[in-house]
């Protein structure tokens, strides 16, 4: 699920795109807001959430931190890896987090990744994220889709599974759109539904990212 939820931000965000450099220092935060339609579950849970990270030459590092009106949700992700783009215009990352909730037995677990995205088209993107977590031995796998319909608005979805602890593996799905307000905020709707809410819920977003450093 975690690796669904940050192909979901990276997807509907809008990212302030900086050219290639030998360092750069970016930041950003996001407001969201649940609407599940029996108001019970992890659905029901609104945040704030922000994040600053480091790159230079394909190789970067963050923090990722988010405050919750459930407070058991309450997290902070330290994460590193690589990514580039092959001349075919396949682009790549690889990288792993590390997740802590301080308010729900500290350091919890880690997750290797590797996301893969590539044009299909003009407009058309298409993306495949692998995640694996070695201390439970669980990993899932989510296929993405985004469609540029103009300059500032994208409708995108995905569709995933992942393994449970004990066995199993349950799905879950997304389908949504962010509009550009401007050149580093936008604003997203999104739909989920999945094994863990069979009724769905909204998830509705503010996004703010920019470019603190880049030389």
């Amino acid at each position: 699920m975690r690796l669904a939820f940050m192909t979901t931000l990276i997807t509907v965000c809008f990212p302030a795109i900086v050219a290639a450099q030998d360092l750069t220092v970016s930041a950003g935060t996001q407001l969201q807001f649940a609407i599940a339609p029996d108001g019970k579950g992890s659905a029901n849970k609104n945040d704030l959430n922000a994040y600053i990270e480091i790159e230079k030459s394909g190789l970067y590092g963050g923090i990722w931190a988010e405050i919750s009106n459930q407070s058991a949700a309450d997290e902070v992700d330290l994460y590193f890896g690589y990514r580039g783009e092959a001349a075919s215009g396949l682009s790549y990352d690889i990288n792993y987090y590390r997740f802590m909730y301080p308010n729900d037995g500290g350091d919890c677990c880690g997750e290797l990744a590797l996301s893969l995205g590539m044009p299909l088209s003009d407009a058309l993107s298409g993306s495949l994220d692998l995640a694996y977590d070695p201390e439970p031995g669980v990993g899932s796998a989510y296929l993405g889709l985004s469609y540029a319909v103009n300059e500032k608005l994208i409708v995108s979805g995905s569709y995933g599974t992942y393994q449970v602890e004990g066995g199993g593996a349950e799905q879950e799905w997304d389908l949504g759109i962010s509009y550009a307000l401007g050149e580093e905020t936008s604003a997203g709707m999104r739909y989920y539904n999945g094994t863990d809410y069979t009724d769905g819920y909204i998830g509705l977003s503010l996004n703010w990212d920019t470019t603190l450093l880049s030389r």
